[in-house]
């Protein structure tokens, strides 16, 4: 009879080698991970918070910004002159500050930073609100405002384009579907999420309509667009004209170009603030405050850009006969 346990010893002494080998492995390879990992979270722990930040805000520029040439610039180069300012910054304020001259070499509307002063008063459940698609703006009072302002004329006003507009959206449209026209007040709205844009053009447009469309730094497989949704199930075939001044920005603008490039809608006023870029990219630094990275640079449904250039309205008018000149506009309907 085989004697199992005796055939068995001589190879006792390879399977404790083969164990030996695995768990020495095991160590190396967790060795390799961890203290990489410990050494770099013991500079950033030990590195001053204003080189922190500094390299946070430079880094993350330099991997997400939509541009490549960065509008022109030796983004890197540039950007180390300014290392000095921001590190050795005696005040949190002075920190921001030289990080907005830093940013402000790129041109653009949308890359921003907020000190944790700044952000203070607006960490509520608005953020979105307050910060919108253009960093430098906010809104007071409601989003959405609408009444008859006369006999078959709407008006529907509309601040900023926050989250989650659809059901007041809804209401606002039962409300004043029966009317022949409809004046929608842009005026002063800085945008905001860009599906509620979409919510919006889903209104007057249909469905699948292109709104816009954004190109990323790496843009293998093309453009992002960005349709006309009908979620909120409302919808106006009447009479539109669009109010739009130099504070129209960003998804606002968007939206007016769109219904003026599919002759839905006239639009009175002055042309639009020409801010116009898409960001995707938020980080939260080192000492609390917020950096915004433009990620996508926005076109309108011909593939114009409308960064720099705005949208130029139909007819101009100035601020006080703005509202009486769309009035007329639609009683000519």
């Amino acid at each position: 009879m085989w004697d199992w346990e005796r055939a068995s010893v001589p190879y006792q002494p390879i399977h404790r080698r083969r164990l030996l080998r695995r768990r020495v492995l095991t160590l190396l390879i967790a060795a390799l991970v961890i203290i990489p990992y410990y050494l770099y979270h013991h500079q950033r722990a030990v590195e001053p918070v204003g080189a922190r930040v500094f390299d946070q805000v430079v880094s993350t520029i330099a991997i997400r910004y939509f541009d490549r040439s960065y509008n022109g610039i030796a983004w890197r180069a540039a950007a180390e002159r300014y290392r000095p300012l921001v590190v050795n910054a005696p005040t949190t304020q002075a920190r921001y500050a030289a990080l907005r001259s830093m940013i402000s070499l790129l041109h653009d509307s949308h890359t921003a930073v907020y000190s944790p002063d700044d952000l203070q008063p607006r960490r509520d459940e608005r953020r979105h609100e307050v910060f919108g698609m253009s960093p430098d703006a906010s809104t007071d009072g409601p989003s959405i405002d609408w009444r008859t302002i006369k006999p078959g004329i709407g008006y529907l006003r509309i601040a900023s384009f926050p989250d989650a507009m659809n059901d007041v959206l809804g209401w606002a449209m039962s409300d004043l579907a029966r009317d022949r026209a409809l004046i929608l007040d842009l005026r002063g709205n800085p945008g905001g999420l860009v599906d509620s844009v979409d919510e919006v053009a889903g209104v007057f447009l249909p469905q699948g309509s292109l709104i816009s469309s954004g190109t990323r730094r790496y843009h293998v497989f093309g453009p992002q667009e960005f349709r006309a949704m009908d979620d909120s199930g409302a919808h106006f075939s009447g009479r539109l004209v669009v109010l739009v001044d130099s504070q129209t920005r960003s998804g606002a603008e968007s939206l007016a170009r769109a219904l003026q490039y599919y002759h839905r809608a006239t639009l009175v006023g002055t042309r639009t603030a020409g801010k116009v870029l898409g960001v995707d990219a938020e980080m939260t630094l080192d000492d609390g405050g917020l950096l915004r990275v433009a990620t996508l640079d926005m076109r309108d449904p011909s593939g114009q850009r409308l960064e720099g250039r705005g949208v130029k309205p139909d007819r101009t008018a100035t601020v006080k006969t703005t509202l009486v000149y769309a009035i007329r506009l639609c009683d000519r309907g």
